[in-house]
């Protein structure tokens, strides 16, 4: 067997079309972050993005995009904007993630969104689920069934509507928002949404701007960004940037104005939302991990994903990676307070960790983490 870790820039056009019939070739990787076009845009705005590519007498049997980082640990590509992740394989792989990572001699990868491939959970790894909207059975079905679930949800909703009718002249839904305006509004919105919640802002780092900017002016077979607005009179009151495959449109970068809080307009924009996708071929809305209201209510189905870490080759005895295994070690050991809190604030660093490029920044990051209000 052969294992290489490349730079995108060295990938000949050939080795793209591998990956991408690789992709194409199982509907467990219809998601956009599984995209060729994803890797290739990531690695032209950060240098340590690397695509292992292993193969066997048979061709390449696995395609794993990854971000390795100082001692040869690894992170998902656009790592921590990077909802689904892991290794595209072949049919009837038989080798383990652990397995396959230790062929590319990397100590271990850390994941928020890991791809499981067995019904049991590997152990060191969480099993949680992605929720999911599922407009198979067309939107009206879909619709039903939610209002039979949530009846005060939607009752609430209906009101909503009432009064956004009373109190606006227009409510507008653009579904394919291109407006630079309405994109900075977006993003100025997430960033305060970080600063008021004592989040670290993920969004500053240039390297995200610069991604952000690529993916709105890309469109590729099966990629793109799509930007969905809602406005009242005009002003903006909630929007999402979303990625988009062939049938998935996944919710990405959120967030509403809270002027507007009490006109609901993040469910209202959802509920706007997926009738537009249902009238353009899309019939899945991943809105990916987490008990946020908005996604009970909407979501139909939950689909396995992991987190934690999956082992690669022996790891290293860098400083690094002793404190990483002595923290993991005390959550264990500590009471469910403490345990709870060491956490909170390992989920924090690694966040800080895989989305600052630089010492400095994640240093600033760490020191405003230790300093804002726990979540």
């Amino acid at each position: 067997m052969k294992y290489v870790l490349f730079r995108p820039d060295e990938l000949s056009a050939e080795q793209w079309q591998i990956y991408a019939a690789l992709r194409d070739a199982s509907a467990r990787y219809d998601s956009p972050f599984f995209d060729p076009d994803f890797a290739r845009l990531v690695g032209e705005v950060r240098d340590d993005l690397r695509i292992g590519f292993a193969s066997d007498r048979d061709g390449v049997f696995a395609v794993w995009p990854m971000h390795v980082r100082p001692g040869n640990w690894a992170r998902p590509v656009a790592s921590p904007f990077a909802d689904w992740n892991g290794p595209i394989l072949a049919a009837n792989v038989e080798l383990s993630y652990q397995e396959i990572l230790a062929g590319f001699d990397v100590s271990g990868f850390t994941t928020n969104g890991l791809l499981p491939r067995a019904e049991v959970k590997a152990e060191g790894r969480t099993r949680i689920g992605a929720n999911i909207t599922d407009f198979s059975a067309g939107f009206d079905a879909f619709l039903t069934d939610q209002q039979r679930l949530w009846p005060k949800h939607f009752k609430k909703m209906r009101r909503i509507a009432r009064t956004i009718k009373r109190d606006f002249s227009e409510m507008r839904v653009v579904w394919d928002d291109r407006s630079d305006a309405s994109f900075e509004r977006l993003i100025s919105l997430k960033r305060e949404q970080y600063q008021r919640t004592g989040f670290h802002d993920v969004l500053k780092a240039p390297w995200v701007r610069a991604l952000f900017e690529r993916l709105r002016n890309f469109e590729g077979k099966r990629l793109r960004a799509r930007l969905i607005s809602l406005k009242f009179d005009g002003a903006l009151a909630s929007a999402e940037f979303n990625l988009q495959s062939n049938r998935v449109l996944h919710g990405w970068i959120t967030a509403f104005d809270q002027a507007y809080k009490a006109y609901s307009p993040g469910h209202v924009l959802l509920q706007e939302a997926f009738q537009k996708m249902n009238e353009n071929g899309l019939f899945i809305y991943d809105s990916g991990p987490g008990h946020d209201a908005y996604k009970r209510f909407h979501s139909n189905l939950q689909v396995p994903m992991e987190t934690g870490i999956v082992p690669g080759a022996p790891l290293s005895l860098s400083p690094a990676r002793v404190a990483g295994q002595a923290w993991r070690f005390g959550e264990h050991v500590m009471p469910p307070p403490g345990r709870q809190l060491m956490a909170r604030a390992r989920r924090r660093m690694d966040q800080i960790a895989a989305v600052e490029t630089t010492l400095s920044a994640r240093a600033s990051g760490m020191f405003n983490a230790l300093n804002s209000r726990s979540e």
